[in-house]
């Protein structure tokens, strides 16, 4: 064939997110009218939602608030207010928490998990200059606290600050290394570069901390892939499988390498597979195809191809597969019917 009927390798966009909660604090006490983090830096309900206490904040919505407090009404603690923060971002109402956490800083300017609250709330509201700022804040009051590094880099990494956000997902693995979404991260950021040898080994890390965590099995195939290590990316890409059976890109990307290699009966294998988990996936019908045509199951070929335009009518690739494969059968039994009259 004189083009490649096959398309370049899909990647699986996995974007960051916002890591709520340390491994371990202290216990919370529930009394009547209050909430009260029991702990030596009464921080744990900032970081951690118990089912028990998010149930019985969702019973007290409706009280939820940061309007200011009569003067004749008792004082209210500076944890108080970030606990009511703290339960407006759990009904995803982060703006409004604001006022909650800005009430605490004016009682508690040191308190580092309003700081980290705030930092959290301009994540979601995607004010990710001010989010790596009162991350900032929250690191200088209590620099070994892992998840305030690891969303300061994801802040970074949304601002294109590719330098910075490096230095803080290394932070957080220094002081975690079993963080295996930091060493993800990580990977993602360096791929982003082009340092690829780098990030295969964060993403080889982050597997290593967690080995159900397929994500990062993908994004190493995909780059194993890009480097020509086809014999280790499809190793990559069936441990992907065996931990997440059911991903259609994994299955695709997979049956890329085997036709890149030439080896058509297991592309074809994996193409289907992805067909089954995604009957509309236009990139794997064709691709499909491309197996098929490579072992002259021209007939079969051309019906995967126009799978592949029926789910997507204006796909280019697809459409000048189909045709120049018509006119290569036409061209075929045109020559066959030629020779039958001649004898």
């Amino acid at each position: 064939m004189k083009s490649q009927p096959w398309l370049a390798i899909v990647g699986i966009a996995i974007g960051s997110f916002v890591i709520d909660a340390p491994q371990s604090y202290a216990t919370v006490n529930l009394q009547p009218g209050t909430i009260r983090a029991v702990s030596s830096r009464a921080s744990y309900y900032a970081y951690h939602q118990p089912v028990e206490l998010f149930e019985t904040l969702s019973k007290q919505e409706q009280r939820i608030n940061c309007q200011t407090i009569a003067q004749d009404s008792p004082p209210v603690h500076f944890q108080t207010w970030i606990n009511r923060g703290v339960a407006l971002q759990q009904h995803k109402q982060y703006r409004q928490s604001l006022s909650c956490l800005d009430r605490a800083l004016a009682l508690e300017s040191g308190a580092e998990q309003a700081w980290y609250r705030r930092a959290i709330a301009f994540s979601h509201l995607r004010q990710y200059q001010q989010a790596v700022s009162d991350y900032q804040r929250a690191i200088e009051i209590n620099p070994i606290e892992h998840t305030s590094w690891y969303n300061q880099g994801n802040a970074y990494k949304h601002l294109g600050d590719h330098r910075q956000a490096i230095a803080a997902y290394q932070q957080a693995i220094a002081l975690k290394p079993d963080f295996h979404a930091a060493h993800y991260q990580l990977g993602k950021v360096l791929s982003k570069i082009g340092q690829l040898e780098r990030a295969v080994v964060a993403y080889q890390d982050a597997t290593y901390h967690n080995p159900h965590y397929y994500r990062a099995w993908y994004s190493q195939g995909a780059l194993l892939y890009r480097l020509k290590r086809y014999d280790e990316a499809i190793s990559v890409y069936q441990k992907a499988l065996q931990y997440n059976p059911e991903q259609h890109q994994a299955w695709y990307n997979l049956g890329n390498i085997h036709l890149k290699q030439k080896n058509y009966d297991r592309a074809i294998f994996a193409y289907q597979a992805a067909i089954e988990l995604k009957p509309d996936y236009d990139l794997a019908w064709n691709n499909h195809g491309a197996a098929l045509e490579a072992l002259k199951q021209n007939q079969a070929a051309l019906q995967s191809y126009s799978r592949a335009l029926q789910v997507n009518p204006h796909y280019e690739k697809a459409l000048n597969n189909r045709r120049r494969l018509m006119l290569t059968v036409k061209d075929h039994n045109n020559t066959v019917l030629n020779t039958l009259k001649s004898d």
